[in-house]
């Protein structure tokens, strides 16, 4: 008869300072690193100080103390099983920092008359004949003996977070101290601290149950994250023989995405769950206000999401959640390779990958990311990933061309929506969808005009179109590579030149700032020449990038790439020894022209 299934036990208890640190603990493996800042350990101290100096008064004893008013550090969760250490599962930083804490005290002021005898062990003490620390983890050891034993430890080149993090904070502490509390008050100060700080105890023998508790009560200083919460869900659902082997592979995950620098502030680990659950897995993306969708919930608590969409997601075994991991490294594993091509900037092979970023387009791997299907091949990830970039680019540039807006907030929708309606696609089907212009690119229409807030816009804009010939003509040399490329203008701004063609000078200046008139070069070649008339600047072209070079006659001979593309695209390419109003918009047209042909 099989037995009897142990009784899921929750208990608690309010201890003080002393009395919780008579115990020693474990981390279990719900707990991230060691990852308190400056900015906890002056709160901190702030809090312990001025709650203390409420009740201290010059003149008082030690039994004055025990009357002072206790300090509530919130709840400490563990998770205790028969013949084990207490495994710790919400309180680690708090725990660690007081530790550290109490180093310091003993280590400044330990000397002094009447200090107390008892803080020594409540930081490291004697556990059934071994020394331990309270909260004992194996690689941060070597570290806290030095910083008890000596107040400085020298971090080695491969430390853990933990290690440099511990060291660091130590060193906060003496210079966050409040002056407040000096040796006049300090032992007194420190009765307080171990007697009269208080937390509450929570315990349970289940680790499927810890989660609950783990979801539901944040450390102190620094909030659990989304991450951390969805590892401790997932890891709480496999079993122990399988659990340490995906633990570490869940966690070298987050490390190689945290290593990612997203030009915006967002963390690129934050960023990737959001993307990769709703574009693979969410169905209602509606973002109205109040709703409660999969879109939204992704975004505000994506943990959660997926604990409550279980049996959707198809987990319900240990090894489902296994797979599900599998699952997220691999994908994982193509952002990685998405963010790391843009870093590189080959443009050769990733133009419109790097285009799209030089865009600031932030949806651009969320829609890569939902046109790949788990376990395609590295020659199938390169094929969807070239032709969505190569879409994505299409759509950006039509609307820059037309004065749309092209920020998150204005495709964020549709493009999600197009996350959904690929999925699964193979490359075929992908390509023929993308095709009907799913995300429903205007018209190449009217004059593009250049001004403040479209600038860099154009500049990419125009990077892209002189790419587009260059490399159709063999000499591939992306102008946004190189460094201080900025937008030119063809003429410079001297309205007096242009009285035969402009009545006033409000028509001069939104001719010459049409995009006919503008070209992307070096800041250093528009401080030479920006005030040189044209038939100078003409000369000086035929040094530059290739756009710039089609003004000039002699890029009309011996140049075979070139004049083989010209011919064969039949664009209306041609030298200009003057440059007027007419021939800004046949240059606005050779733009409109170049990019159709290069997408038709």
């Amino acid at each position: 008869m099989a037995g009897k299934k142990e009784s899921i036990i929750v208990d608690s208890k309010v201890y003080s300072l002393k009395g919780l640190f008579a115990d020693k603990f474990t981390v279990d493996f719900y707990q991230r690193e060691y990852v308190w800042e400056r900015k906890q350990i002056e709160d901190l101290i702030m809090d312990l100080s001025s709650e203390f100096l409420k009740n201290w008064e010059d003149g008082h004893t030690l039994m004055n103390v025990a009357g002072y008013d206790p300090y509530f550090m919130g709840e400490i969760v563990l998770s205790i099983k028969s013949g084990e250490k207490s495994a710790v599962i919400d309180g680690q930083q708090r725990i660690t920092t007081l530790t550290l804490l109490l180093i310091y005290l003993l280590r400044t002021y330990g000397t002094l008359p009447k200090f107390p005898t008892d803080i020594r062990d409540l930081i490291y003490a004697d556990y059934f004949g071994e020394y331990y620390f309270n909260l004992d983890i194996p690689e941060r050891r070597e570290c806290m003996l030095a910083l008890f034993n000596k107040g400085e430890y020298d971090i080695p080149k491969d430390a853990s977070p933990s290690v440099v993090n511990l060291v660091n904070r130590y060193a906060d502490i003496s210079e966050c101290w409040d002056k407040r509390i000096n040796e006049t008050n300090i032992v007194p100060f420190v009765y307080w601290l171990k007697e009269k700080v208080m937390f509450s105890k929570v315990w349970t023998n289940s680790d499927e149950f810890a989660y609950v508790i783990f979801e539901t009560m944040n450390d102190r200083g620094l909030s659990l994250t989304q991450i951390e919460m969805l590892r401790s869900y997932l890891l709480a659902n496999i079993d122990d023989d399988d659990r340490t082997a995906v633990m570490d592979k869940f966690d070298a995950i987050i490390r190689s995405l945290s290593q990612i620098k997203l030009s915006s502030s967002s963390k690129a680990e934050f960023e990737f769950f959001k993307m990769y659950f709703r574009g693979h897995y969410a169905q209602d993306f509606s973002q109205a206000k109040n709703s409660n969708s999969d879109f939204v919930r992704i975004g505000k608590e994506f943990h959660r999401w997926v604990s409550e969409n279980a049996k959707q997601l198809g987990l319900e075994k240990s090894r489902d959640y296994v797979d599900f991991i599998d699952r997220i490294k691999f994908f994982a594993d193509v952002y990685i390779k998405i963010n790391g091509l843009i870093q590189a900037r080959n443009t050769k092979d990733y133009l419109y990958l790097i285009v799209n970023s030089d865009y600031g387009f932030t949806m651009q791997p969320a829609v890569i990311l939902s046109a790949i299907s788990y376990m395609d091949s590295d020659e199938v990830i390169e094929e969807k990933l070239k032709a969505v970039s190569r879409y994505l680019t299409k759509v950006l540039t039509w609307r820059v061309w037309n004065h749309w807006m092209i920020s998150q907030s204005a495709l964020e929708a549709k493009s999600y929506e197009l996350c959904k309606a690929i999925r699964g696609m193979n490359v075929e089907e992908l390509k023929r969808h993308l095709s009907t212009d799913p995300l429903e690119s205007p018209a190449l229409e009217g004059t593009p005009t250049l001004n403040q807030q479209n600038r860099r816009r154009f500049a990419v804009m125009l990077s892209l179109i002189t790419e587009i010939v260059a490399v159709h003509s063999n000499t591939p040399d992306y102008p946004l590579n190189h460094p201080d490329i900025e937008v030119e203008h063809i003429w410079a701004n001297h309205y007096e030149d242009h009285t035969d063609e402009f009545s006033n000078e409000a028509d001069f200046t939104t001719a010459r700032n049409s995009l006919g008139d503008l070209l992307v070069l070096p800041k250093s070649f528009n401080a030479s020449y920006n005030d040189a008339s044209y038939e100078v600047k003409v000369q000086q072209y035929f040094s530059q990038n290739i756009l710039a070079q089609t003004l000039n006659s002699k890029k009309y001979s011996n140049n075979p790439g070139f004049l083989a593309y010209k011919n064969v695209s039949g664009i209306p390419f041609k030298p200009y020894d003057s440059f007027t109003r007419e021939s800004i918009s046949e240059r606005t047209n050779l733009y409109r022209m170049i990019l159709e042909d290069n997408w038709k």
